[in-house]
């Protein structure tokens, strides 16, 4: 039987061993940290009362229409799935509230800088003409800035409502919205339904999102897959044929495991520092990836959610002022309000790169994610020419714009699908790019 490791027990990792496993093929997951899920974990936070709920403290939702793996999965899963709350709430560094999304309708607390009627139009047919970002090749390397000027968008339009929400993007950069890659930043929003031209159906797992985790994982035992969390991966080496795996568990046992394959689906300069033997194409495709870390704070402080809660959302942004926020990008998500949670639930929020130090801290963490540029397609098809040489397989959400977690997953699930392919043509086809001639 074929033996394949896959390192990380993120989406990417998870999507490629449910793959695998399903084929036929002997799996081993490895994970470094204590559960799988990567960004998709919960949190447990004590009522008033001592009782303990958990949230979701990283992916909280996703959108049926365009979050097809996801759904694909949590659907064998046999998980029970619900609307989310998507009212956002934007304020002012100081948390005056300026105006909101309620239900679909824009309401305004305070004057924008142009006539409100205005902006709602111009919102209205943003929705569906960003498409065109997508498609015409006189975007592809635009700034979200150069696309605004080009459909003539107003400043009110600009300041109150793009560049806030954009600055709520986790694949931006750490820079001024109007630098933003206008074709990534529209990827993303169409992936999430905030600029689309058919309705979105953004739902949660019942609990949270973190459930389907914990599903998968039972389902993956149960069917014979060998899982191995707390597990560090020290070292690859690749002989053409077979991968040595080398590792160390909790108890600081060396292990090496021999497999046929691996699939690596840590972040691209992650992945290559694990790799002994790398070649001089693997190192310059994968050390060109951008990354970022970015801060994520639990904390029950409501002073972040803005001073009129009747005004609150499940997503928080903040209109910028001056030089605030410093550090982009910037939200404050309110789980209790997004999965509809029980009353009981105490107010929990998950801050992303807070402007304001919050009390009442729970948690602070921090995560890696991808940086959307102009030339990600460039850095991507590099990475994608190496897959499979020396039975070296690569995924993540990096490979994949917008950089969500149907991304990670759908990577997944494609590295595991060439895994079948080679091994359904046999080995006299088997092809390593790393040494092809020319």
């Amino acid at each position: 039987m074929t033996t394949i490791a896959v390192i990380g027990g993120g989406a990417a990792g998870i999507g490629a061993a449910r793959h695998l496993l399903q084929q036929g093929f002997r799996v081993h997951l490895i994970e470094s940290g204590p559960r799988l899920g990567g960004n998709c974990v919960g949190f447990e936070v004590r009522g008033s009362d001592g009782s303990l709920h958990t949230i979701d403290a990283g992916v909280s939702d996703f959108n049926r229409t365009t979050f097809t793996a996801v759904s694909a999965l949590i659907e064998e899963l046999g998980l029970p799935t619900r609307p989310i709350d998507q009212d956002a709430h934007f304020a002012s560094p100081d948390g005056r509230s300026l105006w909101a999304c309620r239900g679909g309708e824009l309401q305004f607390r305070e004057c924008l800088d142009g006539p409100e009627e205005t902006v709602r139009r111009e919102a209205a047919e943003f929705r569906t003409r960003a498409l065109e970002v997508l498609w015409d090749p006189r975007f592809a390397t635009s700034t979200l800035g150069e696309y605004l000027d080009h459909i003539g968008a107003s400043q009110a339009f600009r300041n109150a409502i793009i560049y806030p929400r954009a600055a709520g993007c986790f694949p931006m950069p750490d820079t001024d919205p109007s630098r933003f890659p206008a074709r990534g930043l529209v990827e993303f929003w169409n992936m999430h339904g905030i600029v689309s031209d058919r309705p979105a159906d953004r739902r949660c797992v019942v609990g949270g999102m973190h459930r389907y985790v914990h599903a998968f994982e039972q389902r993956f035992l149960d069917d014979g897959g060998e899982l191995h969390c707390r597990t560090d991966v020290v070292g690859i080496s690749r002989d053409g044929r077979r991968v040595a795996v080398r590792t160390v568990d909790e108890r600081g046992r060396l292990r090496t495991l021999t497999v046929e394959h691996v699939v690596m689906t840590g972040h691209a300069r992650q992945s290559l520092s694990l790799l002994e033997d790398a070649s001089s194409q693997e190192t310059q495709a994968l050390a060109c990836f951008p990354s970022q870390r970015a801060r994520l704070v639990i904390h029950q402080d409501p002073r972040l959610m803005g001073s009129d809660r009747a005004f609150w959302g499940a997503f928080h942004y903040v209109v910028a002022q001056g030089a605030t926020p410093r550090i982009r990008p910037t939200i404050t998500f309110h789980p209790n309000r997004l999965g509809r949670l029980p009353a009981d639930v105490p107010d929990t929020f998950l801050t992303m790169n807070p402007h304001v130090e919050p009390d009442r801290v729970l948690a602070d963490l921090s995560f890696l994610h991808p940086i959307a540029t102009a030339d990600a397609p460039r850095r991507i098809a590099r990475v994608r020419h190496l897959q499979g040489g020396r039975n070296t397989w690569f995924a993540g959400a990096w490979l994949q714009s917008p950089f969500v977690h149907e991304s990670a997953l759908q990577s997944g699930i494609d590295a595991a699908g060439q895994i079948l392919a080679r091994e359904s043509a046999g080995p006299v086809r088997s092809f390593d790019p790393l040494h092809a001639a020319g």
